[in-house]
């Protein structure tokens, strides 16, 4: 408890507890929406890489943010990998064709 004067004279007051933080979470349909795949492409990416716990296979989806950042990331990545081969393949054929 916290002292505070009131009139000269001490008085005690409570502390307030504060809330625990509870972590956001995403649905696969909100993630995919800002992934731009559809949520059963997210969903078979987190089963593959990510597998849930017996206890929560066939309940609701809940990702926390944390993970969804990590999936974003590597996402983002492959991504850049397959424009990357893609544009090598491309320059092969076209210097193929020279």
């Amino acid at each position: 408890m916290e002292e505070a004067k009131v009139g000269g004279v001490k008085v005690e007051e409570p502390k307030v507890a504060k809330a625990p933080e509870v972590e956001k979470t995403f649905q696969p349909k909100d993630l995919a929406t800002k992934m731009g795949i559809s949520p059963k492409r997210l969903r078979a990416m987190l089963r593959e890489e990510h597998p849930r716990e017996v206890e929560v296979k066939g309940k609701r989806w809940e990702i926390p943010i944390s993970l969804a950042k990590e999936v974003e990331k590597a996402y983002k990545e492959k991504v850049k990998a397959r424009e990357a081969k893609k544009q090598a393949e491309i320059k092969a054929q076209l210097e193929g064709k020279a």
